[in-house]
C-alpha cells in the first residue's frame, strides 16, 4: 500500500500545472516547433583510465534500459569521462576514459570536427565557462593526448595549431575563483612561457587576448577580426567556484551569493564568438560548453547547479536569437546535448524509493530534490537538434526506452528513442550546413533540465498516458 501511495504522489508531482515565467513563455526556447528530441547514450568503449590496445568496446557498460531503471548501482558503475564522451562526439569514435582525441591503441585519432571542418575552409572556435584546456573545449578542437590531465601541453597543442580562430575560457593564474589578484600555476593557460607570449602579444600564433569584462563585451559588436583567446579574470570557473558570501538573493541567485562581477556570463562570450566567426563567408564551427553544472553536481549544490543551467540556457537563446538575425536554419545546424549525466539527481525521497520524481515548487522556488551520487552516472542524457541535417538523426536510432520518456517532462515530443553520443559526429560531417553550432551542458542529465525550467517557471506538462506509463513502469521495478 505505501508503493501505491509514493506512486501516486509521483504521479500528482508530473501533473503539477507549471507557472508563467515573468516574460510570459511556458517552455524553454528548444522546448517549441521545429526541434527533434532524443535520448542518448554516452558510455565509453572501456573503463580503463590508460590504453588497453584491443580496441573493443566493454558490452557490460553499453546502455541497456533495464539495467538503467534496475535501481542506481549499474548506473553509478559504468559511466563515462568528459574526455572519453567529447571524444565520442567530436570524432565520432568510442575510446578509453581520459582520452582526449586518442585512441584505445594509443595513437591519435583523426580528424576532429575542429579539423575537418578547418580544412573544409570553416573558422573555427571552442568556447566553455570553465577551463579552456578542459576536457571537453579541448575535446572539440585539434589536441590530441592519452591523459586530459596533460593541461598545459593540450593548451599549447590548441594554440599552437592553425585550426582554432576563437578559445574562450576560464584559467586566468593571475586571479582566484572569487576573480581577485592571484599567482596561480599557469597550466590551464600552457604554462608560464606561453602565458606570457599572450599577455605581452608576442606568441607566435598571432593570437588577441582578451581579460576584462568590458573586452569581451566589446567583441559582441562591430568587426572584430583575428584570432581571439578569451581568458576572463578568475582561475577554475566563471561563478560556481566563488566563496559562499551570502550577500545575493533574489530570482537567478539560488544559492544567495553575489557573483563574481569581473568576469562576462556564458552568453555574452557565446555572442562574441559567434561575432567574430560569422566574418567567415565560408561559415563556421563552435563549440559552447556550460562546463560548471558538472562542477555543481559533482559538489551536490542544487542551486549553483541552477545558476549554471539558467546562464547554459540565455546562452541557447543568444545561438537561436543569432540564427534568426543573420542566417537561418538552412544553413544552420545546432546541437544541444549533456556529455553525460552528473550527480543521479532525483526526488526529495530518491534515497529510499529510486527515480522519485523531482517536486515542481512554482516558479522562482528551488524544487524539491536530492543528489544520489557525487560522480558521473550512465543515465541516457537529452539531445535537442534543429536545422539542417537535424533529420539525419531519426536514421540513427539504436533503441527505445519508454520508461525514461516517461520520466522526465522532456517527454513531449520524445517517445523514448535514443542515438549514441558518436552519431552527432556522423550528423555534423554529412549535414552540409554552412554553420555547425554544438552546445554541451556538462553532467547535465534529463533532471538537471527539468529542475532548472521548474524554477524559471518554463516546462511542459506531460500527456497522460506517459504518467501513466511511468506509474506502471516503476511500480513494476518495485515488485521487482
Amino acid at each position: 500500500m505505501r508503493r501505491l501511495v509514493v506512486l501516486g504522489v509521483i504521479a500528482m508531482a508530473l501533473f503539477t500545472v507549471p507557472a508563467l515565467a515573468a516574460d510570459g513563455y511556458s517552455t524553454q526556447v528548444y522546448d517549441g516547433p521545429g526541434w527533434v528530441r532524443y535520448g542518448m547514450t554516452t558510455h565509453p568503449l572501456t573503463r580503463s583510465s590508460v590504453p588497453t590496445y584491443t580496441g573493443v568496446q566493454d558490452p557490460n557498460i553499453v546502455y541497456n534500459p533495464s539495467m538503467a531503471w534496475g535501481g542506481y548501482n549499474w548506473l553509478k558503475t559504468t559511466y563515462t569521462d568528459s574526455a572519453a564522451a567529447a571524444t565520442a562526439m567530436a570524432t565520432g569514435q568510442k575510446t578509453y576514459n581520459n582520452a582526449i582525441n586518442w585512441s584505445d591503441f594509443n595513437v591519435a585519432i583523426m580528424p576532429t570536427v575542429v579539423e575537418a571542418f578547418h580544412n573544409a575552409g570553416k573558422a573555427t572556435g571552442t568556447i566553455t565557462s570553465v577551463q579552456w584546456s578542459h576536457a571537453t573545449p579541448a575535446g572539440f578542437s585539434n589536441a590530441h593526448n592519452v591523459s586530459r590531465n596533460n593541461y598545459a601541453a593540450i593548451a599549447n597543442q590548441m594554440l599552437d595549431g592553425q585550426y582554432l580562430d576563437v578559445i574562450m575560457g576560464a584559467g586566468n593564474p593571475d586571479f582566484n575563483n572569487n576573480g581577485q589578484p592571484a599567482s596561480n600555476d599557469a597550466k590551464y593557460v600552457g604554462g608560464a612561457t606561453t602565458w606570457s607570449q599572450l599577455k605581452g602579444g608576442t606568441h607566435p600564433g598571432g593570437w588577441q587576448l582578451v581579460e576584462t569584462k568590458n573586452a569581451f563585451e566589446n567583441l559582441t559588436t562591430g568587426n572584430p577580426t583575428g584570432r581571439f583567446v578569451g581568458v576572463p579574470q578568475v582561475y577554475t570557473t566563471l561563478q560556481q567556484a566563488r566563496s559562499a558570501n551570502g550577500q545575493g538573493g533574489g530570482y537567478g541567485n539560488p544559492s544567495g551569493d553575489a557573483f563574481n562581477q569581473n568576469v562576462p556570463t556564458l552568453q555574452t562570450m557565446t555572442r562574441g564568438a559567434l561575432n567574430v566567426l560569422d566574418a567567415d563567408p565560408d561559415g563556421f564551427f563552435l563549440q559552447i560548453e556550460g562546463g560548471a553544472p558538472d562542477w555543481t553536481n559533482h559538489a551536490n549544490q542544487g542551486a549553483r547547479m541552477i545558476e549554471e543551467q539558467m546562464d547554459f540556457n540565455r546562452s541557447v537563446e543568444a545561438v537561436v536569437g543569432w540564427v534568426d538575425a543573420n542566417s537561418n536554419w538552412n544553413d544552420t545546424l545546432l546541437l544541444i546535448a549533456a556529455d553525460h549525466d552528473t550527480g543521479l539527481l532525483w526526488g526529495p525521497d530518491s534515497a529510499n524509493v529510486p527515480f522519485d520524481a523531482i517536486r515542481d515548487n512554482g516558479y522562482g522556488v528551488m524544487p524539491s530534490m536530492a543528489f544520489n551520487s557525487g560522480d558521473h552516472t550512465n543515465s541516457l542524457v537529452p539531445l535537442y537538434a534543429m536545422g539542417a541535417g537535424s533529420e539525419l538523426l531519426s536514421g540513427l536510432v539504436d533503441g527505445n526506452d519508454a520508461l525514461a520518456a516517461a520520466a522526465w517532462r522532456y517527454a513531449n515530443g520524445w517517445n523514448g528513442d535514443y542515438v549514441d553520443n558518436t552519431d552527432m559526429f556522423t550528423v555534423m560531417m554529412n549535414s552540409g550546413a554552412k554553420n555547425i553550432i554544438v552546445m554541451i551542458s556538462d553532467g547535465a542529465g534529463f533532471n538537471v533540465w527539468d529542475a532548472t525550467s521548474m524554477y524559471e517557471g518554463m516546462w511542459v506538462v506531460p500527456e497522460p498516458g506517459s504518467v501513466a506509463l511511468c506509474v506502471i513502469g516503476l511500480l513494476a521495478l518495485r515488485r521487482r
